[in-house]
């Protein structure tokens, strides 16, 4: 059984943000400043070099000049069999001076390792926004900017935004700084900051990657280069986005009808009307190789092996082919 004060946390639920969000605020109450570096780590269950005995050393290893230590546990999903027997059997006498974060993506409790973890560990759920919890986040940030959003400005934003707070997180911070001085923020704005729309824009990519017409394809991008030269990493973050959408959204197709499949992903009518479309058009293993290919163009970007710009027409070239 849990300790009386638990010391133990399960962080449920796809909404990195909001995660951050509450990690942060527990770091703040257990790790002093002064020696929180000495006293926090963090591991990731699906990377190569992962090892469960070093992170279980750590969690049963005193704190250094603090009463806490903090481990953090990510893509805990990902933990092998004989891996999740091993945070439980932990979870079952866990150390008081240690704060133990075990975080997963599962959107809900089931069966098996989530479900033990979670009578064993304090749950924070920590779920996608629905559309109106999304207009009343988005009016909040702007509020605490001291700016107020237009309800047609915040529709556009959620319109053509995925629903992840850290893009419009990112999104609200830059018509902030548009609006200048001035109190409001329109739906002119917003047309301006993100330009064509973001989503609609990687939607007009996808049309034509299906289509395999390059041309088409490389006219898109170009026109955000354009008008928008920082959203280049943005795109390849949204097309990742929407291949990982559309991928889940064919599995789902076969076993759930639309209402569930609108619930389960936070999806709004038209997203999903789009993604339904093209998930008919792509097959399983084209959106998986095409998820590899944005994966590669990713690591090409962070490592500076090749310049934003020409990663993007790479990836666009090899998708199109």
């Amino acid at each position: 059984m849990p300790t009386k004060e638990l010391t133990s946390y399960l962080f449920l639920g796809e909404e990195d943000f909001l995660k951050e969000a509450e990690l942060a605020k527990l770091k703040s109450k257990f790790l002093e400043n002064t020696v929180r570096d000495l006293n926090y780590n963090v591991f990731y269950a699906k990377e190569k070099d992962f090892k469960l005995k070093e992170m279980l050393d750590i969690l049963n290893t005193a704190p250094f000049m603090s009463p806490k230590r903090f481990v953090i546990l990510k893509d805990s999903d990902s933990l092998p069999e004989d891996g999740k027997e091993s945070v439980l059997f932990y979870l079952k006498n866990p150390r008081d001076s240690s704060i133990f974060v075990i975080d997963s993506k599962s959107a809900k409790i089931k069966e098996g390792f989530i479900l033990e973890a979670s009578k064993l560990a304090k749950l924070v759920r920590v779920a996608r926004l629905t559309d109106a919890e999304i207009s009343t986040w988005i009016s909040k940030q702007a509020r605490m900017a001291g700016k107020k959003i237009s309800a047609d400005a915040a529709k556009l934003m959620k319109e053509n935004l995925p629903n992840d707070l850290h893009v419009l997180y990112s999104c609200i911070g830059n018509l902030i700084l548009y609006a200048g001085k001035r109190p409001d923020i329109t739906k002119q704005d917003v047309e301006k900051v993100i330009y064509v729309a973001p989503l609609k824009t990687s939607f007009d990519l996808l049309d034509a990657i299906e289509k395999k017409d390059v041309k088409l394809a490389l006219n898109i991008f170009t026109s955000i280069q354009k008008y928008k030269k920082r959203e280049t990493e943005y795109l390849l973050g949204l097309l990742s986005w929407q291949f990982r959408m559309l991928l889940r959204v064919k599995g789902l197709l076969r076993i759930r009808n639309r209402f569930e499949i609108q619930k389960e992903l936070n999806l709004y009518n038209t997203k999903f009307d789009q993604m339904a479309r093209y998930a008919t058009r792509f097959k399983r293993q084209e959106i998986i190789k095409l998820l590899e290919e944005i994966l590669k163009a990713d690591n090409d970007i962070k490592t500076g092996e090749v310049l934003p710009r020409f990663a993007l027409e790479k990836l666009i070239l090899k998708m199109c082919f």
